[in-house]
């Protein structure tokens, strides 16, 4: 069993509040953690996890490409970036980074949520997603919450596995 198999795998066993992670050598504690799929990548093993933790930084977790992304924060709205340009504009610049619409007009179902309450995670959501013309790996992902209409954008960077291990479980 590599090592993402095993993260994943340790992670899953007993997910719980209680459960520890260290990012960056920053010990990060589970608020709440969902599995997800999408209209657009049901066909292709298209699973996923995403982690909240209580400091309000992210993890999403790809098992089908073995991937880890982080974000310190989760930033709600990006303001430069208006409602009528998500799926419509091919290129969206956004810190100083052009990105280019990779995964337009998807829909996030929940398979099933882990730990902490539905209001707590991000659930049900029309997106879409913008990945950098050049640079390291990263999501952008610009969308509406289903149950509040609020915009759900995140911006992730893939982190080294290295990098992340489970401190308790």
């Amino acid at each position: 069993m590599d090592k993402f198999d095993e993260f994943l795998r340790q992670l899953l066993s007993n997910p719980s509040t209680k459960t520890c992670v260290s990012i960056n050598d920053s010990s990060k504690t589970i608020k709440a953690m969902v599995h997800l799929t999408t209209k657009n990548y049901l066909d292709r093993n298209g699973d996923y996890y995403k982690i909240i933790f209580t400091d309000n930084s992210f993890l999403l977790i790809m098992p089908s490409e073995k991937e880890l992304y982080y974000a310190d924060r989760i930033i709600g709205k990006i303001l430069e970036i208006k409602d009528n340009q998500i799926g419509k504009d091919e290129f969206l610049t956004y810190n100083g980074k052009k990105h280019h619409l990779g995964n337009k007009d998807d829909y996030q179902y929940v398979l099933q949520l882990l730990v902490g309450k539905p209001t707590e995670i991000e659930g049900e959501c029309h997106f879409s997603d913008y990945f950098p013309v050049s640079g390291p790996k990263e999501f952008l992902s610009l969308g509406w919450l289903m149950v509040t209409n609020e915009r759900a954008d995140i911006n992730c960077q893939i982190i080294d596995q290295n990098n992340v291990k489970i401190l308790n479980n």
